[in-house]
C-alpha cells in the first residue's frame, strides 16, 4: 500500500511537470489566441525582454481576470480538459477514488508549487534561495534557464526554449534546452510585438 501510494504521488508530480511543459507550449504557439494573449501578457507587459526580469514584488499578468493564486485561466482551461480525461481513463480503468484524489492533490500541489510560488520567485529581487547555501546554485541556474526562455526570441516572435519552470528534463527530452544567453534578436522582438499585437503592450 506504501508503495502504491508513493507512486500514486512521484506519478502525480511527474504528469504535472509533462503536461505543464506542453501547456506552456501552447501558450506561446498563438493557436489559441485566448491563451496565448493571457500567458503574453507576462512576457511582453510585466517582464518584456527589454526590460528588468526582477522586481521587488512580483508583477501579476492577471488584474481584472480570473485566476488561482496569481495562475491565470490560461493554464487551468487546459488543465480541465486533461482532467477531464483523466477522470474518464481512470473511470473505464476501475481506479479507486481514494488514489484518484490523492493523484490530483499531489498534482494540485506540485503545480501550485512550481508554476505559482517558484515561478513567481524567480522574478523577485533578492529571493531568499539566491542566499542559501543548500539552494543558491540550483536556484541561480534554474532561474538562468527561466531569464533564457523570456529573452529568446526566433525571428517569427516566438519564444522557443526553456518551457520547464524548476526542472527540465523535458526541455532536454525534446531538444527545447537552451543552456546560455544568446545576443538579444532585435528582428525577433518586433516579430513578437507584431505577433502578439492584440496586446496592448
Amino acid at each position: 500500500m506504501i508503495l502504491n501510494i508513493l507512486a500514486t504521488v512521484v506519478g502525480a508530480c511527474l504528469f504535472t511537470e509533462i503536461t505543464g511543459y506542453f501547456i506552456h507550449i501552447l501558450l506561446h504557439s498563438n493557436k489559441i489566441e485566448f491563451l496565448s494573449k493571457n500567458h503574453m501578457i507576462h512576457h511582453l507587459k510585466s517582464y518584456t525582454p527589454k526590460g528588468g526580469m526582477r522586481s521587488a514584488q512580483y508583477l501579476g499578468s492577471t488584474e481584472g481576470r480570473a485566476e488561482i493564486n496569481g495562475i491565470g485561466l490560461e493554464w487551468f482551461a487546459p488543465i480541465g480538459v486533461i482532467l477531464a480525461g483523466f477522470f474518464a481513463v481512470s473511470y473505464a480503468l476501475g481506479i479507486p477514488g481514494a488514489y484518484q484524489a490523492l493523484f490530483i492533490l499531489s498534482a494540485a500541489l506540485w503545480g501550485l508549487w512550481v508554476f505559482g510560488i517558484m515561478h513567481d520567485a524567480m522574478h523577485l529581487e533578492n529571493f531568499w534561495m539566491t542566499k542559501h547555501p543548500l539552494t543558491r546554485a540550483w536556484f541561480v541556474n534554474v532561474r538562468k534557464y527561466h531569464d533564457i526562455h523570456h529573452l529568446t526570441l526566433a525571428d517569427d516572435g516566438r519564444m522557443p526554449t526553456n518551457f520547464g519552470i524548476c526542472f527540465f528534463f523535458m526541455d532536454r527530452l525534446l531538444g527545447s534546452l537552451s543552456t546560455k544567453m544568446t545576443r538579444f534578436n532585435e528582428k525577433g522582438y518586433q516579430a513578437a510585438l507584431k505577433r502578439y499585437s492584440y496586446i496592448n503592450v
